[in-house]
């Protein structure tokens, strides 16, 4: 009897899942996806707009390029996962492993996502990648940023929502001062980019992960490339050498802001170099508005640093105020110019981020700890992150 009681409960929680999966076409993520972060920008609460001081500024704000007195070049990678990544995906695969009937294998998979209800699962990845940046110019050539998010629920039916997102991504910025400005400097960029998208975005049932191993499928990949642009400005005042508003001439206050994706890119031509049997637009490109300031701190024998402010995101759909916030706080630290590191905090919507940096010769090491929302406008959710990105810098 309580056998046939588990087997009836299996049967009518696969029906309901049915009907979600029918209804996940449109994806089911709830997050603010970034076509590119930085895991500096990231440990100071991902507020960079107004900062763009190194070759993350041909995407965080191409105006920083025309502020440049020397080139750069670095070659990165980038490995991150949510702290919930490895218990989940443990507690998946031995169910998957699960011997006896597949009802057996389903009651399995039934308890593995019950046991994990509410927690979500992130992945970042980024093989070598490359930017330069010269004074006035950058190129960066990221062949594949993967991100992949799951949140496991039951609203309808035991399930995982998963979002993939494949970007493959060339960029050419240029930025430059504009000339005759008597108040202070005002500097302008822009950053052509070239992206091709790989995206899944569905419900994944119990039922389908009992019966496959294979939480994405290629097949189900939609894929598309287009072109679109950044247009970025940075402004830093002069301030007066006399009087109360030459107190801040110390903390040199500059602000920023960036239009992104102007074109409002939305994919709908395809490669097919991910799926060869793509059919359908991924997600678009959202044109958005990001707004910033920086504060510098008063140099103090090997110490600096620098306090920022951003809110990012605006006019896109899923933004509200505590994922548009961003703030944070940066003390760096400078030996010499092949020995030098940083400490940062911040909130990144409305989350504790920390991280750091150390580099010796060409070697440098980034570390950060994130939280993104990935709930709803009225009952956030956390996801967090721990980042690390290898690079080398000359």
């Amino acid at each position: 009897m309580k056998s046939i009681l588990r087997r009836t409960g299996i049967s009518c929680a696969a029906l309901l899942c049915l009907s979600s999966i029918a209804r996940a076409d449109a994806g089911v993520s709830r997050t603010i996806h970034h076509h590119y972060v930085g895991t500096r920008p990231l440990g100071m609460g991902d507020a960079f707009v107004a900062v763009a001081n190194d070759y993350n500024a041909i995407f965080y704000n191409p105006a920083g390029l025309a502020r440049r007195d020397d080139g750069e070049m670095n070659l990165f990678i980038d490995l991150g996962a949510s702290s919930s990544f490895p218990t989940i995906t443990k507690d998946i695969q031995e169910a998957q492993k699960t011997t006896g009937t597949d009802a057996d294998k389903q009651q399995a998979m039934l308890d593995a996502i019950e046991k994990n209800y509410g927690k979500t699962l992130g992945l970042r990845l980024t093989p070598l990648s490359g930017i330069v940046v010269r004074p006035n110019w950058g190129v960066a050539i990221i062949p594949a940023d993967l991100t992949l998010e799951g949140t496991l629920h039951r609203s309808v039916g035991p399930s995982i929502d998963t979002t993939v997102y494949l970007d493959s991504t060339v960029a050419f910025g240029y930025g430059d001062d504009f000339r005759g400005i008597q108040s202070g400097r005002l500097s302008w960029g822009v950053t052509g980019k070239l992206i091709n998208r790989a995206y899944f975005s569905k419900a994944i049932s119990f039922l389908e992960l009992a019966s496959d191993s294979n939480l994405v499928k290629i097949s189900d990949f939609q894929e598309g490339f287009g072109v679109d642009a950044d247009i970025g400005f940075l402004y830093t005042p002069m301030l007066p050498s006399e009087g109360f508003w030459s107190l801040l001439r110390l903390t040199k206050p500059s602000f920023g802001l960036v239009v992104r994706n102007i074109a409002e890119t939305k994919f709908s031509n395809s490669m097919k170099l991910v799926n060869k049997e793509s059919a359908g637009a991924p997600e678009q490109m959202y044109r958005v508005i990001d707004i910033g300031t920086r504060w510098e701190y008063p140099s103090f024998w090997l110490f600096g640093g620098r306090g920022v402010m951003d809110f990012r995101d605006i006019m896109h759909p899923a933004v509200n105020f505590r994922k548009s916030l961003h703030l944070g706080f940066e003390f760096d630290w400078t030996v010499a110019s092949w020995w030098k590191g940083a400490y940062r905090v911040g909130l990144n919507q409305g989350y504790f981020t920390g991280g750091l940096s150390a580099m010796f010769t060409l070697f440098n090491l980034d570390a950060v700890t994130y939280g993104e929302n990935v709930g709803t406008y009225s009952k956030p959710e956390e996801n967090r992150m721990y980042s690390v990105r290898l690079n080398i810098n000359w």
